[in-house]
């Protein structure tokens, strides 16, 4: 297997070995790897000729398009450190990580100004900010003139695999996001392990679906295909009305849609021909009836995963159905250098079937959380990485997920942390008190349901759901906004809020308690 020490070998290595061959397909175009390698040269030098050094930050505020990949393999060509945001973002959420991550260039599109607009002054170190539209604006740098300074090709960077090369943001437990530091290192070594472990060669194709700002779309299913000359069809977001159109027409054979998809294909309109296809594998980590019903509906082998931004390497089922067990995750790729434990409370390793923390260790671990000395301190202990996250390890190693240590709720393939839900509502000049809970939901695994006290003599007609809805929306991404709200006079009172949280979230949203609460109906995108 080749060992890649950063992204740029990775792409260069295949652009020796296989340049014409198809590596991205997006909408109507497709470059090979040599296209695409030229594309990211020129890239690469526009940054440098407007400034970028070693360092810098370049947040990335795009959605699922050829540009963002550039920019990402054009910083393993300057040195640059790219900052992938979720395109969900409040202007509130957008100010805080662009002025927490210090970002000096905001790669984005036209259809974001308006969020920056009111925010670009609380910014200090934003210096450049470039759209993908042709001509730019006022403070704005449009992709034309933008890419015009490639042309005075400045000498790039060759960066060290230890350098810093991502920052990427994930929920935090204590309010606000943190800042996740990864090493070049671990983008070029995780990808090729877990290609190599699914079975991907450079005839495959992979469809992508999910956006590039999560590391499951970027490192486990683009940069994977990448690092074996495989190819990579790339689409904006996931349409169940062309998502088996799109498999056909390229001649996809794997895809990565892990919990809310799966549901949503299955409550498609079943057709004769749903097995005929190209399509031959899915990550997906389903509980073991749906994920049955899934392999023998649509002919494919659908193969559980565990993974988390912390740390890029994955745990995998096996390729063999004949091994696999069902409500496992499986078990660690790269075994040789990739361990997975389970700790208790003292830290001691638990016995085999015992429930206890997720521990790993790895050469792709993170290097710590940016400007978080306290929570890098509690996650990365004598060289083990703690998760947060519950489960057990079974006789032969295979990982079981049973609970989310961390107070975090896990809503089609998004992390909300209860305590950044829970920040908003408290801010309300009506609210005395709230607590944000996961309950159940069949098709994105969890809903987020919002208990909230109200201040002093305020009664729900002074403060409607409605109207809290509305100031939520105007602090926090959609995504994260309550589905159902319970108007309750006091909250439990526990020694612990771990025991609060679960007894208001096995409570759940049933018949005896549905009729004191309100549901949000208003339709919201998967992930």
């Amino acid at each position: 297997m080749t060992a890649y020490a950063t992204i740029h070998e990775l792409l260069s290595h295949q652009v020796a070995e296989r340049p014409d061959h198809t590596c991205l397909i997006h909408e109507d175009r497709q470059w090979s790897y040599a296209e695409l390698a030229a594309e990211v040269e020129r890239v690469a030098c526009a940054f440098a000729a407007r400034g970028l050094r070693p360092g810098d930050r370049v947040a990335i505020l795009l959605p699922n398009c050829p540009e963002f990949l550039c920019a990402v393999f054009a910083m393993a060509r300057t040195g640059g450190v790219f900052v992938p945001l979720n395109t969900a973002q409040t202007a509130d959420e957008l100010q805080y990580l662009l002025a927490h991550s210090e970002a000096r260039y905001l790669l984005t599109t036209d259809a974001f100004m308006p969020l920056l607009q009111g925010i670009r002054g609380d910014c200090p170190e934003l210096a450049h900010v470039i759209t993908l539209e042709p001509r730019g604006g006022l403070g704005v740098l449009g992709w034309d003139e933008f890419i015009r300074g490639a042309e005075r090709r400045p000498a790039l960077t060759e960066v060290s695999p230890e350098d810093m090369a991502s920052i990427i943001y994930t929920s935090g437990t204590t309010d606000r996001p943190k800042g996740v530091m990864l090493k070049h290192s671990a983008f070029a070594f995780a990808p090729s392990h877990r290609a190599r472990a699914l079975g991907w060669t450079g005839d495959d194709r992979v469809l992508v679906v999910m956006p590039l700002f999560h590391v499951n779309a970027l490192c486990h299913m683009t940069l994977a295909m990448m690092s074996v000359g495989g190819g990579v069809v790339l689409k904006e977001r996931f349409s169940a009305s062309h998502f088996w159109d799109d498999v056909k027409r390229h001649g996809v054979t794997t895809s990565s849609i892990m919990q809310t998809i799966p549901r949503i294909l299955l409550n498609l309109p079943p057709d004769p021909a749903d097995a005929d296809t190209t399509l031959r594998q899915v990550m997906a980590l389903l509980p073991p009836d749906v994920h049955l019903e899934f392999e023998r509906r649509f002919g494919v082998t659908a193969i559980p995963t565990y993974s988390l931004t912390e740390d890029l390497l994955s745990v995998l089922g096996p390729l063999d159905v004949s091994r696999r067990k069902l409500g496992s995750c499986g078990v660690p790729i790269a075994p040789e250098v990739h361990h997975v434990c389970i700790v208790n409370d003292e830290g001691d390793i638990c016995a085999p079937g015992e429930r206890g923390e997720i521990v790993k260790q790895s050469p792709a671990v993170m290097m710590g959380y940016y400007k978080n000395p306290d929570a890098t301190a509690a996650a990365l202990r004598d060289a083990w990485l703690h998760t947060g996250d519950l489960g057990y390890l079974d006789e032969d190693g295979f990982l079981y997920f049973v609970d989310r240590k961390k107070d975090i709720i896990k809503r089609g393939g998004e992390n909300i942390a209860s305590a950044e839900v829970e920040r908003v509502l408290n801010s309300h000049p009506l609210i005395a008190e709230s607590a944000a809970v996961a309950v159940p939901d069949l098709i994105r695994q969890e809903e987020v349901k919002a208990c909230i006290v109200l201040a002093g003599a305020a009664s729900p007609e002074d403060l409607p759901p409605e109207r809290l809805w509305q100031f939520c929306a105007e602090h926090l991404a959609a995504f994260k906004i309550p589905r159902y709200l319970d108007y309750r006079p006091e909250l439990p009172k526990t020694p612990s809020s771990k025991v609060q949280k679960n007894l208001l979230r096995d409570e759940g949203v049933g018949p005896d308690v549905v009729d004191r609460m309100e549901r949000r109906d208003a339709p919201l995108h998967p992930r």
